[in-house]
């Protein structure tokens, strides 16, 4: 399993190996943290802790948990591709929990405006994230979940829909292309485990 603690940190922690290796990780956010602090620069630094994909669910205990959230990495479940993103900018960014959307390709707008950086006139999949920062709602309202290059779900608000669904590395569920696509309604059922297709076709309409 490609993790791994320092000395120091080896059975500090009451979740294993894995735990450990989170035990380091926030240490040296924190070191990062003070040095900034330390440096007088903190209040003109934008710090952002985020993730590329969930649990790599195969490495049993070594692989971390998405909670509620359905599989994990490689697949286009929730629990695969949600992951916690954290910006922290002391004196600029007020303390707030936003539920909205956003992706990792989205940082390339939010800091070319925050950077006072007029972003290219080309077509670029990035929404400039900074309205969700400062107290307001995030303005992406959508989001194409691929895999390999083949669109398997879609996200619009609350609601999602899956064209294809497959689990990773060996595990279930096997490869499906719904004629009907599945129905989900994050905000209620975040765990992806009722399908309300059939009982929401204004719903379906409405994502498709």
């Amino acid at each position: 399993v490609p993790i791994f603690a320092s000395p120091e940190f080896e059975n500090v922690s009451e979740g294993g190996r894995y735990g450990d290796v989170v035990e380091e990780i926030d240490w040296s956010v924190g070191q990062i943290r003070a040095a900034l602090e330390a440096q007088g620069i903190a209040e003109n630094t934008l710090v952002i802790f985020s993730s590329d994909n969930g649990p790599w669910l195969t490495m049993d205990q070594h692989s971390g948990t998405a909670g509620l959230l359905r599989h994990g990495k490689a697949t286009t479940f929730e629990g695969g591709s949600r992951v916690p993103a954290i910006f922290w900018w002391p004196g600029t960014i007020e303390p707030k929990v936003q539920h909205g959307i956003g992706t990792i390709t989205d940082l390339y707008a939010t800091i070319m405006t925050l950077a006072g950086i007029e972003t290219p006139s080309e077509v670029v999949d990035s929404i400039d994230l900074s309205p969700a920062l400062f107290g307001q709602a995030s303005p992406r309202d959508s989001f194409a979940y691929y895999r390999q290059g083949e669109l398997f779900a879609f996200r619009k608000g609350s609601h999602k829909v899956h064209f294809i669904t497959q689990g990773a590395y060996g595990m279930p569920p096997a490869r499906e292309v719904h004629q009907t696509p599945l129905l989900y309604n994050l905000r209620e059922d975040p765990g992806e485990k009722f399908n309300i297709a059939e009982r929401e076709p204004e719903q379906l309409e409405r994502v498709l």
